[in-house]
């Protein structure tokens, strides 16, 4: 979806090298029968690191570190809730080349940090599935197999060979539900409808009435958390149809990525601003969103100059 985005978060494709691995769009499976599958090792319980949760650790362990099946130690136990696959989560992390002991990249530890979805992942395996059964707060330390960390490719911009292990310090901030998780409101006559998958992936069915000439949100499910207010940066799962013809024009859900959008209008276009400005944390809004407050004139990838369009969001959380 090609909206005004200007991420304060980014997902951790953009962790320094981590880009070259295809992390943008990263999935992770979220079988809730899955065992907390990551163990601890003699490997992951010899990498040591001091410091605060959440500001840069001073990381320790032998060099020439080498692991066949990745491990995680958790060096510092947090009070949070336990991680399940499928959320997503917000975490600082700093990478080392196992073999050299070198530092290769980590996120700056001053803004909010870097996200992706926990559980099993095409790429970076080694920390996504780390992140799972872990727990807000936690410290925790993955000696990550060559496999697993950078899927036998290394990564050429920090030396790391293709066999190397790799050590990740990972401090766990935050971890949103999957998907709105209040309690579903009465439906409202002449408004666009929902179908939800059972993964909560929604399908929606675009009124036949005229479209609206204002920005219409509907909450669909009513969550119990934090209300939102403009200037806010919240992670969503949503999805984007053409009120005219019903097609969708994009969706978080197909990317199996959430996404986090800053509430304000030089960041997004001014009917997801104005339309969950007010709403709460685990809702779900439907948009209706006229030209005005969407793209206006300007054509956009499979959105036609001067369409109405229509949303159906989920808050997830809020990020700051």
């Amino acid at each position: 979806m090609q909206m005004k985005i200007t991420k304060t978060l980014a997902i951790a494709a953009t962790v320094g090298a981590l880009v070259s691995l295809g992390l943008a769009g990263c999935s992770a499976s979220t079988d809730s029968s899955a065992s907390c599958g990551t163990k601890s090792g003699s490997v992951s319980d010899s990498i040591k690191a001091t410091g605060k949760v959440g500001s840069a650790p001073k990381v320790s362990f032998e060099k020439k570190l080498s692991t066949k099946t990745t491990e995680k130690s958790t060096l510092v136990k947090g009070k949070g809730a336990a991680i399940k696959s499928g959320q997503p989560v917000i975490f600082q992390v700093s990478l080392y080349d196992g073999a050299t002991g070198k530092k290769a990249t980590a996120t700056d530890y001053t803004s909010s940090g870097t996200y992706l979805v926990a559980g099993k992942s095409d790429s970076l395996n080694a920390l996504s599935e780390g992140l799972v059964c872990s727990h807000v707060g936690d410290r925790i330390a993955i000696a990550g197999s060559a496999k697993d960390s950078t899927g036998g490719q290394g990564i050429s911009q920090y030396k790391i060979g293709a066999k190397d292990s790799v050590v990740f310090v990972a401090d766990v901030l935050k971890a949103f539900p999957s998907r709105a998780t209040g309690a579903k409101q009465a439906p409202v006559a002449g408004v666009s409808t929902v179908k939800l998958a059972k993964d909560g992936a929604p399908t929606i069915t675009v009124s036949k009435a005229k479209a609206p000439t204002t920005t219409q949100a509907t909450t669909l499910i009513k969550g119990t958390g934090a209300k939102i207010a403009k200037g806010d940066s919240i992670m969503v799962q949503y999805t984007g149809v053409v009120y005219a013809t019903g097609k969708v024009f994009d969706s978080s859900w197909a990317k199996k990525q959430p996404f986090v959008a800053t509430l304000t209008t030089s960041a997004i276009i001014p009917g997801w601003v104005n339309g969950l400005a007010g709403k709460t944390v685990g809702s779900q809004v439907l948009l209706t969103i006229p030209p005005a407050d969407g793209y206006g004139t300007k054509a956009q990838t499979g959105i036609p100059a001067n369409s109405t369009l229509v949303f159906a969001i989920d808050i997830l959380g809020k990020v700051s």
